[in-house]
C-alpha cells in the first residue's frame, strides 16, 4: 500500500482550449485503420517518442498502430490548443495543464474501470464539473537544488529547517562562496509554474500539510475561505533572504533582469535554486566541476518536511471519438488507457521519460535516480500535488513575486488575489489566459537588449512594426524587461516583457536624423554603475553596425543600411515608430527622454526638431502591440531569431 499523500487544494494550471470543432481522424489519417488494417491512434508528447510504452501497447494489442509525434516539451499545451482550435486534434489529447476549458473537447472517463486505479485525490484534482476527464502520467518532484561540493568543502551542515537554510547562506556570504557579483545566493526561473509552486510549497510544512491547512484548502474551493485568512506571513522567510541580499529578485521581477539560473549553478555563482528533478538531472549531467543535491520544503517549527510532485502530463480522449464512425478508434484508446493504468504500463513510461513519481494507487517501484535529500519525504509519503484553481494559482504566484519585490504590500497582494477569485477581473483573466505559443526561447538576460541584437529585441520591434505600421521601428532596450520562453504564452507574459506604459508615436524624418538617433543609442553602453543605458535601440526594417565602445563609453556608428544592404536615401522621408517618451512628451530634463532631443516634437525644454514631423500619437504601448501581434498570429508558433540587424565591431 502507498503511504498517505496529502494534497494542496484545487485544479492545476489551465490549458486554454477554445470551443470550436476538431477532427481527430482527419489530422494525419483518413478513417480508423492504416494500410495494414491496424487501428491508428495518434498522440503528441514532449520528449522522446515513448518507445517502451509504444512497444508495450503494440505487442499487447497487435491490432493497434500507436503513432506518437514528438514535440518540444514546453510547447505541448500551446500546440495542442492550436490544433484543436483549427480542427486537427490528436486522438489522445496531451496537456500539462488540465482545466475546465477542455470539457467540450474530451470524453467523460468517470465510468471507466481504469479511472479508479489512481490516487483518488489526484483524479479529483483534475476533474471537470465532477467528471473524470484526465489520467496523470508519472511526474517529477520539486525542491531546492544546492551545490553539495561547497557544503562538503567547507564542512557546512545540510539544513534541516528554514532557519538553518538562512544560516547556511550567512556562512556562504561571509566566505564569498556560491554567490555572484550581485550577492545573490538563491534564485529561480521566472516561469509562472515554477514561482507559483515555490510560494505555495513554502507553506506546506507549517500550514498546508497540517489539519488546519487541509480544512482551509477545502473551504477555499467552496468559497468559504480566503488567502487573507491564513497567508499573511507567507513571505516572512523569503523577506529575510531579500533583506540580506541573498534572494535574487531579478529572476522574478516583471521589471528585472533575467538571471541565467542554470549557468550560475554550473559555474558556482549561485548556491541554491528551486526547480524539479529534470533540472537536477540536467545539472548533474552538464556539471563537471560540482556535485548537486536536493532538499524538500523545510519547516521552522519542527514539522515534517514536504516535497511537491507534478505529473509530466495528463492524458484525455478526444471527444470526436464518440461519433459512431470512430467506435473502433475509441475502443483502442480505452484499451491503451487501461494498459497505462497498470504497473507494467507505468514502468514503461517511467523508463521512457525519467519520471520519478507514479500516481497509480498500486505500488510502482521508483528508480534509483531519486536524490538522497528527498528519499525521507518519499518514504513517508510527504508529497503534495498542487490543486489550486489554475488561473488563481498563476495569479497568486505573480502577486507574491510583486510583494517580494516591494511593489505591493503582502496584505494588499493577498486581498487582490481574493478579490480576483471571488469577483473576477477581465484584465487579470486575460493575463492568466493562454494566448499563443513560442517556437523557441527569446531571452532577456544580462541586459543584453542594451548591448546588441537579441531575439527578444527583434520580436518586440517586429511586432510594433507590423501592428502600428512604419518604415522603421526603434525599440529602446531599457523598455524590454523580460524573456519569452519556448512554449505557452500567457497574456501576463507580454506585460512582463514590456511593463511600461509609454505610448507609441509615428514620426516622419530623414536619414540624417536616423543616424543621430542611433549614435545617441550607442552612447551610453558603458556606465559607472556597470549597467548599460536603456537608450540602446533595437530595430526593425533596417540594419546598423558600430564599433565596440572604449573604456570611456564612446562608441562609433559605422553604417546604417536597409536589410538588403543598400544605403538610406538622403532625400527621402521615412516613417518611424518610437515612444512618446523618446519624442519629448515627458521633457528632456533630469535625463528624461534618454537624450533623444533630435526627435523632439512635444517638449519645450529644448527646441522642436526641424527634421521631424509628428504623424500620429497612438494609444498603443509596447505590450499592447505585442498582444495584438500574438493575437494575429495565434494560428502559428511565434518565432524570432538574431539575423545580423545589429553588428558590433571589436
Amino acid at each position: 500500500m502507498k503511504k498517505y499523500v496529502a494534497l494542496v487544494t484545487a485544479a492545476c494550471l489551465a490549458l486554454c482550449l477554445c470551443s470550436c470543432g476538431n477532427n481527430a481522424v482527419n489530422d494525419e489519417h483518413n478513417g480508423n485503420a492504416d494500410n495494414d488494417g491496424k487501428i491508428v491512434v495518434t498522440m503528441m508528447y514532449g520528449t522522446d517518442l515513448l518507445p517502451s510504452f509504444e512497444s508495450l501497447v503494440e505487442s499487447t494489442y497487435p491490432d493497434i498502430d500507436m503513432q506518437i509525434e514528438i514535440n518540444a516539451e514546453a510547447t505541448i499545451d500551446g500546440e495542442s490548443e492550436r490544433r484543436l482550435r483549427n480542427g486537427h486534434g490528436t486522438d489522445i489529447v496531451t496537456t500539462t495543464m488540465p482545466a475546465e476549458y477542455v470539457k467540450d473537447f474530451v470524453l467523460d472517463l468517470s465510468a471507466e474501470p481504469f479511472a479508479g486505479k489512481y490516487e483518488s485525490s489526484m483524479i479529483q484534482s483534475a476533474m471537470i464539473d465532477g467528471k473524470t476527464c484526465f489520467i496523470p502520467l508519472p511526474g517529477q518532484y520539486y525542491g531546492y537544488i544546492y551545490n553539495k561540493t561547497f557544503l562538503e568543502q567547507n564542512g557546512w551542515k545540510v539544513p534541516e529547517s528554514v532557519s538553518e537554510l538562512i544560516e547556511l547562506m550567512d556562512k556562504a556570504a561571509a566566505a564569498n562562496v556560491g554567490k555572484g557579483e550581485d550577492g545573490a545566493l538563491f534564485g529561480m526561473n521566472n516561469a509562472a509554474l515554477v514561482r507559483s509552486s515555490y510560494f505555495i510549497g513554502t507553506q506546506i510544512p507549517d500550514f498546508l500539510g497540517l489539519s488546519d491547512g487541509v480544512i482551509w484548502s477545502r473551504d477555499l474551493l467552496e468559497n468559504n475561505a480566503s488567502f487573507s485568512d491564513k497567508m499573511q506571513d507567507c513571505l516572512d522567510n523569503d523577506m529575510k533572504m531579500v533583506e540580506k541580499g541573498y534572494f535574487s529578485l531579478s529572476g522574478l521581477s516583471d521589471k528585472g533582469n533575467e538571471l541565467p539560473i542554470e549557468q550560475r549553478m554550473l559555474d558556482g555563482t549561485l548556491l541554491i535554486t528551486y526547480s524539479d528533478m529534470h533540472e537536477f538531472n540536467r545539472l548533474c549531467e552538464l556539471g563537471d566541476k560540482y556535485e548537486y543535491e536536493m532538499l524538500p520544503f523545510l519547516s521552522d517549527k519542527g514539522n515534517q518536511s514536504w516535497i511537491i510532485a507534478q505529473p509530466d502530463a495528463y492524458l484525455a480522449i478526444n471527444s470526436e471519438l464518440s461519433k459512431p464512425e470512430n467506435a473502433d478508434k475509441l475502443d483502442a484508446c480505452l484499451r491503451i488507457f487501461d494498459l497505462l493504468s497498470t504497473v507494467e504500463g507505468q514502468t514503461a513510461v517511467i523508463n521512457d521519460t525519467g519520471a520519478e513519481h507514479s500516481y497509480l494507487a498500486e505500488e510502482v517501484p521508483h528508480s534509483d535516480r531519486i536524490p538522497d535529500g528527498l528519499t525521507d519525504c518519499i518514504d513517508k509519503g510527504m508529497i503534495y500535488n498542487i490543486r489550486i484553481p489554475s488561473k488563481l494559482f498563476r495569479y497568486f504566484g505573480s502577486k507574491m513575486a510583486s510583494a517580494l519585490n516591494g511593489e505591493v504590500d503582502v496584505k494588499d497582494a493577498l486581498a487582490q488575489v481574493d478579490d480576483y477569485y471571488i469577483n473576477g477581473n477581465e484584465e487579470i483573466e486575460y493575463d492568466q489566459t493562454l494566448v499563443g505559443v513560442a517556437a523557441e526561447d527569446m531571452l532577456y538576460e544580462n541586459f543584453n537588449t542594451r548591448t546588441g541584437e537579441t531575439a527578444i529585441g527583434n520580436f518586440v520591434a517586429d511586432a510594433m512594426r507590423e501592428v502600428v505600421g512604419a518604415d522603421f521601428v526603434f525599440a529602446n532596450g531599457g523598455a524590454i524587461r523580460g524573456s519569452l520562453y519556448e512554449g505557452n504564452i500567457f497574456g501576463s507574459d507580454l506585460d512582463t516583457i514590456c511593463p511600461y506604459d509609454n505610448k507609441l508615436a509615428i514620426l516622419e524624418t530623414d536619414a540624417a536624423t536616423i543616424r543621430l538617433m542611433l549614435e545617441n543609442g550607442i552612447s551610453g553602453m558603458v556606465q559607472d554603475s556597470g549597467i548599460p543605458a536603456g537608450r540602446f535601440l533595437n530595430v526593425s526594417g533596417l540594419c546598423y553596425s558600430f564599433k565596440k565602445p572604449a573604456e570611456d563609453g564612446s562608441a562609433e556608428l559605422l553604417s546604417v543600411t536597409l536589410p538588403d544592404g543598400s544605403p538610406l536615401d538622403e532625400n527621402k522621408k521615412y516613417t518611424i515608430v518610437v515612444t512618446t517618451y523618446m519624442a519629448g512628451e515627458d521633457g528632456y530634463l533630469n535625463n528624461n527622454g534618454d537624450g533623444f532631443t533630435m526627435l523632439n516634437v512635444f517638449s519645450s525644454d529644448v527646441p522642436l526638431s526641424e527634421s521631424v514631423k509628428l504623424v500620429s500619437k497612438t494609444d498603443y504601448t509596447y505590450a499592447d502591440a505585442l498582444k495584438h501581434y500574438v493575437d494575429m498570429h495565434n494560428s502559428e508558433p511565434i518565432s524570432a531569431k538574431t539575423e545580423g540587424r545589429i553588428k558590433v565591431v571589436e
